[in-house]
């Protein structure tokens, strides 16, 4: 038997359509979801925003930042469309026709004091079950610890859902969708005891829309380059494109794993954390740089820890030095650091060109005309140059090499 309109010849694979393509469709639409919630990950590493994120938990991705002490949570829902010239409507996210139910001419000068007609079962099931209903859920069930819901998309808004969002931003209640939304809160949070509108108020300021993200586009193809760029603003480490490319590939592989193990019906946090949550601990681990000098560093109250831990990783790497010196090495950077701070105004001559001599160091070993393992017979050298300084007693063999490492981060930072 052959197909129909076949002349004979066993049809082969490409030549027959397939009967089902929806499957590719998920896949595309999953991974985006995953290069979202990777960006807010990079995020973690200035240790200004979200400390952690959750994956495929509450919503799309959760991030969460400390605030005061507690804990505020920011949802974020992924949708993306194949086409990203489409512009999302207001049926599409509220679930509201053009005209909103019950609203009269004059609903957009009384805003929320309008008394908006009670939503049918059915009106108020649209609303319940689209995108913007679903992200209210969540202003109501986590209360003040919800700081913001997001619908973060590829594409675009059409023009009244754009008016909805600027009037959303600015404060503005008066805008009809803004004022149908205060007033039926309660019935679209099944809240039995209806908040009061300052609440209520406060709760609808926190939905956010976020459009035309290259980056969650099903079919991006660069998405290694957006994580560098992501880091390095967030790091100010810089990577080149392979480790780039490596990166992101450990990423996404770390969200999607995150995304699907499979949760039992109660967790406690640390629980939650561990199967759901990504902090940066995790980074770390997927990160160019010795965790153990990144940690020496900020210890040491270094506030571009990551940056001259990942200089120290890459320059010392290539100069054959092993995990356990490069630890080391981040120590005597640090003790130079803080005795250079200690001493340099009560010894502000001899300091002045000790700083020098140790700079020399630094420009033989950069130009390659010392290794890393001669640096030690050129402190040796510069320690017997010093002897009768007053400053000698003062300071060690570690210190001096941890002199010429501060000359390496600045040069890699273009500093002074």
């Amino acid at each position: 038997m052959v197909a129909e309109g076949n002349t004979g010849t066993p049809p082969q694979l490409h030549e027959i359509p397939p009967r089902e393509v929806a499957g590719r469709d998920t896949v595309a639409r999953f991974q985006a979801q995953f290069r979202g919630a990777a960006v807010a990950c990079l995020r973690i590493l200035d240790q200004k925003g979200p400390d952690r994120v959750y994956c495929d938990f509450q919503d799309d991705f959760v991030t969460r930042e400390q605030v005061d002490g507690l804990p505020v949570y920011h949802f974020i829902q992924v949708k993306t469309k194949a086409a990203r010239k489409y512009q999302w409507t207001r049926s599409d996210l509220f679930g509201l026709a053009k005209n909103v139910p019950g609203a009269s001419k004059s609903a957009a000068s009384c805003g929320s004091k309008q008394r908006y007609k009670a939503p049918s079962s059915e009106q108020l099931a649209k609303v319940k079950d689209s995108f913007v209903g679903k992200l209210l859920d969540h202003t109501a069930r986590f209360s003040t610890a919800c700081g913001s819901v997001t619908f973060l998309t590829n594409s675009h808004l059409s023009d009244d859902v754009e008016s909805i969002a600027n009037a959303i931003l600015e404060g503005d209640f008066d805008e009809r969708t803004v004022g149908y939304l205060i007033q039926h809160y309660a019935l679209i949070n099944s809240l039995l005891d209806p908040p009061e509108e300052d609440e209520v108020r406060a709760a609808i300021k926190k939905l956010a829309f976020t459009a035309d993200v290259d980056y969650v586009d099903p079919g991006h193809k660069d998405f290694e380059i957006k994580a560098g760029k992501v880091l390095l603003e967030f790091s100010e480490i810089d990577l080149n494109h392979n480790e780039s490319s490596e990166l992101a590939t450990k990423l996404l592989a770390l969200v999607q794993s995150k995304s699907s193990r499979k949760l039992v019906a109660e967790l406690t946090a640390k629980e939650l954390d561990d199967m759901a949550g990504i902090g940066l601990e995790d980074l770390l681990a997927l990160l160019p740089i010795s965790k153990a000098a990144y940690y020496n560093f900020i210890n040491g109250g270094d506030e571009k820890a990551l940056k001259n831990a990942s200089i120290l990783q890459r320059r010392l790497s290539q100069a054959g030095a092993s995990s356990e010196i490069i630890e080391t090495a981040s120590r005597w950077k640090i003790e130079w650091d803080n005795w250079f701070r200690t001493h340099r105004h009560a010894y502000e001559y001899d300091l002045l060109f000790l700083k020098a001599e140790v700079a020399a160091i630094y420009d033989k070993w950069a130009k390659g005309n010392v290794s890393f393992a001669g640096l030690r017979h050129e402190v040796l050298a510069l320690r017997s140059t010093i002897t009768a300084r007053p400053i000698a007693a003062m300071v060690s063999d570690e210190i001096l090499v941890g002199g010429v490492l501060a000359c390496l981060v600045r040069g890699e930072t273009n500093g002074v």
